[in-house]
């Protein structure tokens, strides 16, 4: 958990506003007694410097400024932690079957041009359409998958190159539990979870991503645009706000790897990575959504979400029953939110 700059950045000095919201923010942060406060003051004090968008930032602000009271502004700190930051967190669970196991090829343009035959309706078939974009390697290390041992022209590169291979994932960016089917019929009656899944939906309306919802329902969610090829010891991270890839300005399709392990990773993977592809119609990761993913991967870290969502999430993992004390109530909230029914307004 990091403190709050004490100052605005100058960009913002002619805002009335975001100063009015950001000093709203900073007296909570120190008045506040206890951590959880704390956090939730500290979540939207980084939207406002973080936040993906202009209209993001505003509409924080707007939020902020509009709040009747301190409870208020903590409540409205942890709508952000329950329906955006948390959608990015991944629980102990089920790993998807990394395994794709395609007939034996010579080059990896025959595969491509399989691959571009096939339309995605499920896991399987982005994995194999990403791992075919992605020449078969984690777009992370370089790492090659073990599948790649069936085709002749990158088994002869993975020994040429003295390249290592492991176990891929298909990570998605958005993950699958975001996409729950919405419907877009207004007489539709959805159930719990639906009403779940819009109000993150709604988050990202209001930051100006009105179509993500379209874009992404259904079947779309495994889009290539959604999916990245990252290698298992990767991927996990990816899934749980430690890991994110962040644009290098001025460079198409480039990004500088993040992560909460500090200077560590570093050392294991390169600093920069571009993004190719060998066919058009198999796009490349989406700028947009790897930067509301960013976004959302700084702000945990900065505020001390993520350190939160990790501790409740071993909790979770550790406990057998319920403590007759009322200290798993928390843990059980966390564990009931995707059936909630509420959503609060602000």
């Amino acid at each position: 958990m990091t403190a709050l700059p004490r100052q605005l950045p100058a960009r913002y000095e002619e805002s009335a506003t975001m100063n009015s919201a950001y000093s709203i923010i900073l007296k909570l942060e120190t008045k506040e007694n206890s951590n959880r406060a704390v956090m939730y003051a500290r979540i939207l004090g980084y939207l406002l410097l973080e936040g993906p968008t202009d209209e993001a930032r505003s509409a924080i602000a707007n939020e902020i400024v509009s709040c009747k009271n301190d409870e208020a502004l903590a409540a409205n700190g942890k709508f952000y932690l329950d329906h955006l930051i948390r959608i990015f967190k991944k629980g102990k669970g089920p790993t998807p079957s990394s395994h794709v196991s395609p007939p034996s090829f010579d080059a990896l343009k025959d595969i491509v041009a399989q691959c571009l035959e096939k339309p995605i309706v499920n896991y399987e078939d982005a994995k194999a359409k990403a791992l075919a974009r992605d020449g078969y390697r984690c777009l992370a290390s370089g790492t090659y998958d073990l599948a790649a041992e069936r085709v002749k022209e990158l088994r002869d590169r993975v020994i040429m190159e003295k390249a290592e291979t492991a176990e891929t994932n298909c990570a998605h960016i958005f993950p699958e539990s975001t996409n729950l089917n919405l419907s877009t019929d207004k007489d539709c009656e959805l159930n719990r979870k639906h009403v779940y899944a819009t109000s993150v939906w709604a988050v990202l309306d209001r930051f100006g991503y009105e179509n993500l919802r379209f874009d992404l329902n259904g079947n779309n969610i495994h889009r290539l645009e959604n999916v990245l090829t990252l290698s298992t010891n990767v991927h996990g991270k990816f899934d749980t706000l430690k890991v994110w890839f962040e644009a290098v300005e001025n460079k198409e399709n480039t990004y500088k790897l993040n992560s909460t392990w500090d200077g560590h990773l570093n050392s294991l993977y390169p600093g920069e990575v571009t993004f190719t592809t060998p066919d058009s119609n198999l796009p490349l990761p989406s700028p947009t959504y790897l930067h509301i993913h960013a976004t959302c991967c700084k702000v945990a870290h900065l505020s001390g979400a993520g350190e939160y969502l990790d501790e409740i999430h071993r909790k979770f993992d550790d406990s057998k029953v319920l403590s007759q004390d009322g200290s798993s109530a928390e843990m059980f909230s966390h564990a009931l939110l995707p059936l909630s029914n509420e959503i609060p307004a602000f």
